[in-house]
């Protein structure tokens, strides 16, 4: 079983990327994934593959989950929160929820 990092690991990741035509700006999936990647390493036990989903509106106040699979098979969900309407993200080992 592996342990959450610190919360002292608080990251922010700015992770924007403009969307269609409507002007409307969404959430950078890749580096969502990359910032989930990163705080999911800091446990034990290594990081297998990491989804985050796909066309998130950028929304101040708003959160989403990603999915983790462990290299030991244990999956998990990481919930990002959305600092701002710019796509500005955060996550930290306290957001990780293990999946029974």
């Amino acid at each position: 079983m592996r342990r959450p990092a610190p919360a002292a690991l608080l990251l922010a990741l700015a992770a924007t990327v403009a969307g269609c035509s409507t002007g409307e700006i969404k959430i950078d999936q890749k580096k969502a994934e990359g910032l989930a990647r990163k705080i999911g390493d800091s446990g034990q036990v290594r990081v297998r593959t990491v989804s985050c989903p796909s066309g998130v509106k950028a929304k101040k106040g708003t959160d989403f989950d990603c999915n983790l699979v462990y290299a030991d098979g244990q999956k998990a969900t990481i919930t990002m929160h959305q600092l701002d309407d710019k796509g500005r993200i955060r996550t930290s080992g306290t957001d990780i929820h293990l999946v029974k």
